[in-house]
């Protein structure tokens, strides 16, 4: 849960990054996807540790399920938080630094 769920955060605010010209470059970039990887990661994994323990020590795929649900709902707060910095300059993305792949219907 730690690896897949840290791993899925970074790829997509890295993505994010790219396609709108977020920061310096991929190294400067790095420290904060890092942070905000393992700030995922380590939510991730306390609703799997809490899922175990709500639903018995000897089911695993109900609380797999559970926590991929919620990593899934986590996504959006973790995308709305760190997709563009406060005050960073709107150029690739407008209107908000935006990626065009971002659903529309669900707002950063």
């Amino acid at each position: 849960m730690f690896l897949s769920s840290g791993f899925v955060a970074s790829v997509l605010l890295n993505s994010a990054w790219v396609d709108c010209d977020i920061g310096v470059n991929a190294s400067a970039n790095h420290g904060s996807l890092v942070v905000a990887s393992t700030i995922m990661a380590t939510v991730s994994t306390s609703v799997w540790a809490l899922m175990r323990w709500a639903t018995g020590r000897r089911r695993l795929l109900t609380p797999f399920l559970l926590t991929t649900a919620t990593g899934i709902l986590l996504l959006w707060p973790f995308m709305a938080f760190w997709h563009a910095p406060d005050g960073y300059p709107v150029s690739t993305c407008p209107p908000d630094n935006v990626p065009s792949w971002w659903p529309t219907w669900l707002p950063l």
